[in-house]
């Protein structure tokens, strides 16, 4: 995936050049007879044909050529395009810090210069690469300086490239107004610049952005807009003698125009349309076929041809298998589970529920933690800061001093703020999970009796047991008393929640179930002692109630209170205001 992300930059940066398929060795000796703009060219095409070979000493000699070629020709566009193609090289092989260490002599470069458009991609790159690693508020932070800079210079290219990585950012964050607005602004500013590749990709996450918040009135005029920026862009380049290659533009613009007619009740039109993808879509990389099977999956669903939508996520799962993501995979398996069920395939969802929540649950609180653990280091790093301009300008001691008093209430203030934030999308997302676990849970109770495998039945009794007598309330339950309560032995027992629990223990299947009683109980109840929450729950040590409850849902019971009391508040004066 990293592959192509720079390889189709590379190849944007260059949009109409045309080059034969030459192998690298007949380049070089080609290039023995070269000089000029016609060496650089054939730079510039060695180092993306060493892109595609996945050896980065290898891609970086050719890279280093290509630079010390151009600084030696004092070209100043060739210098730049092979500054950035470096640190995209760096980038596609998660080599952050060498990104960090390179990008001030690049961009001192690039602003020397004057070539301000590489200036920007330049930067971006570091603002990818921390999105990658998964660092969303440093890469937000990154982004706002890039704005900055951006607007301070009136560059109408950096104010849509620092727009654009706005809106992707707040989009992984599933902040989908924020992102809507900037990437407005960002195609508002790069429809003022001369390179396109930039303006068609804001188009892309404009069509993503408005599906989230399914606004497809105005998504179907957007994909018009979106087309005809690509139709005059074709139209232009066939005047000046060349014919560019726009099928992966078109195709994403076709499937969010899909979309939008899908999602207004015109199946035919989607239908059609998809049919055109279909052809675009021909001979192109992984992640194109993906895009294009994820809406086939929603118009069959939609068309309640529900085979055929399952057929296409089949195939998306092994897509996502091959490429290693984990995370897209989940996602992909929670739509099946979905799909199962509008085809009233109940066993198989409850078995792919049963297998997917778990794990969703448990990359959500990573993702959380890491968040906090980003956070976390930037208030540090502000601190430091902060310290060390107290060393170095002394003569301002007190006035540093207040600043940086000031600084921390600030940070401390924003900190407790977005913890707060966080905590409350962290208790929303819990509601959520228990309502899914409960469809679950229902799901598999459609099941008939003689389909279920003898783990299976005395799973579903030992679930009835806990659901309908709660006895995991005794806080000396164990293993040999749950069989002989459903009368069976220990060993069916510990096998049946092994395989049907995602590999739990006992004692983990049984503090599952105290947890969300006591998660119940703090919903409901939220101005109960926490003692008394544990006690009712089964737990005979708050140390334990209090590390399972954490490790379990992310926040601590006392957090939780907290949350579900603010939460219970303000939906009584909700209530309140409109009688």
């Amino acid at each position: 995936m990293k592959h192509f992300v720079t390889l189709l930059f590379v190849i944007t940066l260059s949009a109409g050049e045309m080059y034969a398929a030459a192998p690298a060795d007949s380049i070089r000796k080609e290039m023995k007879h070269l000089k000029g703009e016609k060496l650089l060219q054939a730079y510039h095409h060695l180092c993306r044909l060493a892109a595609a070979e996945d050896n980065m000493g290898y891609e970086l000699r050719c890279i280093r050529e290509y630079l010390a070629e151009s600084l030696r020709q004092k070209d100043k566009e060739a210098e730049a395009r092979a500054r950035v193609t470096q640190l995209y090289c760096y980038y596609n092989y998660e080599m952050t810090d060498s990104i960090s260490y390179y990008l001030p002599e690049v961009l001192s470069a690039m602003k020397k210069n004057g070539t301000w458009d590489y200036y920007y991609n330049a930067w971006n790159v570091l603002i990818e690469s921390y999105l990658y690693e998964d660092k969303v508020q440093t890469a937000l932070f990154e982004a706002q300086k890039m704005y900055a800079d951006a607007r301070k210079r009136k560059n109408n290219y950096g104010l849509g490239t620092s727009t654009y990585g706005m809106a992707c950012i707040y989009q992984t964050m599933g902040r989908f107004r924020e992102a809507e607005k900037t990437i407005e602004e960002s195609i508002a500013a790069l429809s003022k610049a001369d390179e396109i590749s930039q303006l068609l990709s804001a188009y892309n996450v404009l069509g993503e952005t408005l599906d989230g918040l399914r606004k497809y009135e105005k998504l179907r005029k957007k994909c018009a807009e979106w087309k005809a920026v690509i139709d005059k862009y074709k139209n232009e380049a066939l005047r000046k003698g060349y014919t560019p290659s726009l099928n992966g533009r078109y195709l994403y613009c076709t499937l969010a125009t899909a979309v939008a007619e899908l999602e207004t009740g015109h199946y035919d039109r989607a239908k059609g349309l998809l049919q055109l993808a279909d052809k675009y879509a021909e001979g192109r990389k992984a992640v194109a076929r993906f895009k294009l099977l994820q809406v086939k999956a929603r118009y069959y669903a939609a068309t309640k041809q529900y085979d055929r939508a399952i057929a296409c996520n089949n195939e998306n799962m092994g897509i996502m298998t091959a490429a290693g993501d984990s995370v897209s995979l989940l996602t992909v398996q929670m739509q099946q589970a979905d799909l199962y069920t509008q085809a009233g395939r109940y066993k198989e969802a409850a078995e792919l529920y049963s297998l997917v929540i778990p794990h969703k649950d448990k990359l959500r609180n990573t993702e959380l933690a890491k968040q906090l653990d980003e956070l976390r280091t930037i208030f540090e790093v502000d601190k430091l800061t902060l310290r060390n301009e107290v060393i170095t300008t002394r003569l301002y001691l007190s006035l540093i001093i207040v600043a940086l008093l000031l600084a921390t209430v600030v940070l401390y203030i924003i900190y407790t703020r977005r913890l707060r934030r966080k905590n409350r999308a962290l208790y929303d997302s819990i509601l959520l999970y228990r309502k899914a676990e409960s469809d679950m849970e229902t799901a598999a109770r459609l099941v008939p009796e003689e389909e279920l495998d003898r783990e299976g039945k005395i799973y579903r009794r030992l679930c009835e047991l806990m659901q309908k007598e709660k006895v995991y309330k005794d806080t000396e339950l164990n293993r040999d008393i749950l069989s002989k309560r459903i009368g069976t032995n220990a060993v069916y027992i510990t096998n049946a929640v092994r395989k049907y629990a995602d590999g739990a223990t006992i004692n983990e299947f049984i503090n599952g179930y105290r947890l969300r009683h006591a998660a119940s109980l703090l919903t409901n109840n939220p101005d109960l002692n926490i003692n008394e929450v544990e006690y009712r729950s089964g737990f005979n040590s708050r140390a334990t109630f209090n590390r399972c409850f954490r490790a379990f849902f992310g926040m601590s019971p006392s957090e939780y209170k907290a949350v579900s009391k603010e939460k219970k508040k303000t939906k009584k004066d909700s209530s309140d205001e409109k009688a």
